[in-house]
Order: C-alpha cells, then sequence, then structure tokens
C-alpha cells in the first residue's frame, strides 16, 4: 500500500452517524421527540466514558441519567430536556457522597428515538464539538422522578446488569 494512502487512512476522521446537519434537519420535530421520551427508560450505549447507561424520563419531563461504574458507584444526573442540572454520587453501598449543582449549559443533551446527543464543557474534550449514544432499548417507566427514589434506580439496575451479563454467557 502506498505510504501516503496508509497515513491518509489512518488519520483520516470517522464519519459521525449523526452529522450537524441531521440535528439541524430534525430540529423542527424536537416536540415530537420530547413527547416520545416521556415515561421511558432509555438504554444508551457509549459514549466510550460512560458505556451503557440509562435515562429515565418520566410524565413530567423530569430526567435521570443514571451511570453505574464497574465498582458498583453509581452517579445520577438529574435535569430535564435540555440537559444536567444536579450530579449525585453514590458509593457502592448505595449512600450518597456527594451532590452538586450544574451551571446551565455545562451539560447538554437532545434524546432522539435512535440517538442522544451530549455537548458542554462538562464532558472530557473531544475531536468532535458532541458526543453521541446509540439508543439501544427503551422500557416503560412511571414512577415520578425525585431524589428519594434514586437508589431504589440504581439497585434495580445493578441488579438488571448482573442478570443481563449473565445471559451474554
Amino acid at each position: 500500500m502506498d505510504p501516503l494512502a496508509f497515513l491518509g487512512k489512518l488519520f483520516k476522521r470517522k464519519k459521525l452517524p449523526i452529522t450537524p446537519k441531521d440535528i439541524m434537519d430534525r430540529a423542527p420535530s424536537l416536540d415530537k421527540y420530547i413527547q416520545w421520551s416521556k415515561n421511558k427508560r432509555i438504554l444508551v450505549f457509549n459514549p466510550p466514558f460512560w458505556g451503557f447507561h440509562d435515562i429515565f424520563v418520566d410524565s413530567d419531563l423530569n430526567h435521570a441519567l443514571v451511570c453505574i461504574k464497574e465498582s458498583k458507584e453509581a452517579f445520577i444526573i438529574s435535569g430535564n430536556t435540555k440537559g444536567g442540572e444536579k450530579v449525585f454520587k453514590f458509593n457502592s453501598d448505595l449512600t450518597l457522597e456527594s451532590e452538586e449543582e450544574l451551571t446551565p449549559g455545562l451539560l447538554e443533551w437532545i434524546i432522539y428515538d435512535d440517538y442522544v446527543i451530549y455537548r458542554g464543557p462538562f464532558l472530557p474534550l473531544g475531536r468532535d464539538p458532541y458526543y453521541i449514544g446509540k439508543i439501544a432499548a427503551t422500557f416503560p417507566f412511571t414512577n415520578k422522578l425525585n431524589y428519594h427514589l434514586y437508589p431504589d434506580i440504581i439497585a434495580f439496575l445493578k441488579e438488571w446488569y448482573t442478570k443481563a451479563s449473565k445471559g451474554r454467557r
């Protein structure tokens, strides 16, 4: 292979699965996507630093992004249709270790029916202007989100992920 062609392939950026133009084209339908997300648990794969994580959306459009680490510690970012407002960190025993307010714009998200777009200075620096999560599955969710429900959600997800990983073996 030609060395220049090899270097071109090596350093060529992969095309994002959803481009800025796609995001602009979907903008008029944002209300449709917001209504679609209501009363759902959305299982999302990626960005790489979160891997699989879940976003819960209740009927009032409150959001809770839940990520469980390999160490069984977890964090929840509560927010709304525009993004995160507060971060809660729990230890492996489901005890709250810290909570922190997020200023508006620090972490934003847009939930579509196939992808979730994340952006903001809360996220690690990257080559692209945003990170993409692929929606892997959705499940019904009928509870109202609040701080007191978070340990139950984490416990449920720990059990769910444990069962799911045993099913793959």
